[in-house]
């Protein structure tokens, strides 16, 4: 589901957030919101790395999947997250036209860019992302730039999408989560033992 939010900042996913949005329709394998805000996140960050190298995130203009999947603990949950950005980065691959390696849980763009410090680079990376497990459900954010900014990182790239360009890419990544966690649980229900 697309939804209007004004920015990620954090607290969108620090508790179950689905029912809030689907109401009744919850899917009993997991939902998914997208929707197309700024990111900036200083206070409430909840990645360790982070918050004790004083980081933070920022993006201008950026599309966010925030997920909510029962059934996980925090390996599943990394794990899923992991392979949800693959995901998203074959789907981003076509809309940009730009090869996309994984690096963690980072979608890196291979393309010649100059960074918000002024250096060329040949990589860049262009999305954010970060999940955890409360309750044996799976919470998560993934953030991809559309115009990454001047507060961005050096490192931070922009994938330029156009408005119409935006909209499809959400509407493909969340029809790809729904297609791919129903044939998991699936999956899950076919093994005879």
């Amino acid at each position: 589901m697309i939804i209007t939010q004004q920015v990620y900042n954090g607290p969108l996913i620090k508790e179950r957030f689905a029912y809030r949005f689907i109401g009744k329709k919850v899917n009993p394998v997991g939902d998914i919101v997208a929707f197309r805000a700024p990111m900036y996140v200083s206070d409430d960050l909840i990645d360790l790395e982070d918050s004790l190298t004083k980081d933070f995130i920022y993006s201008e203009d950026a599309i966010n999947f925030c997920w909510e999947i029962p059934n996980l603990d925090k390996f599943g949950a990394v794990a899923f997250q992991r392979w949800f950005n693959t995901n998203i980065a074959t789907i981003l691959s076509r809309y940009i036209d730009k090869s996309i390696n994984m690096k963690g849980d980072d979608l890196m763009v291979q393309d010649n860019f100059i960074g918000s410090d002024k250096v060329v680079r040949e990589v860049g990376k262009c999305s954010v992302s970060i999940t955890y497990s409360k309750d044996n459900v799976a919470i998560g954010h993934t953030g991809i730039n559309i115009r990454a900014g001047k507060q961005a990182p050096g490192f931070a790239y922009s994938t330029n999408m156009s408005d119409d360009v935006a909209i499809s890419f959400m509407e493909d990544v969340i029809s790809t989560f729904y297609r791919e966690v129903n044939d998991i649980f699936v999956a899950t229900s076919k093994v005879i033992v």
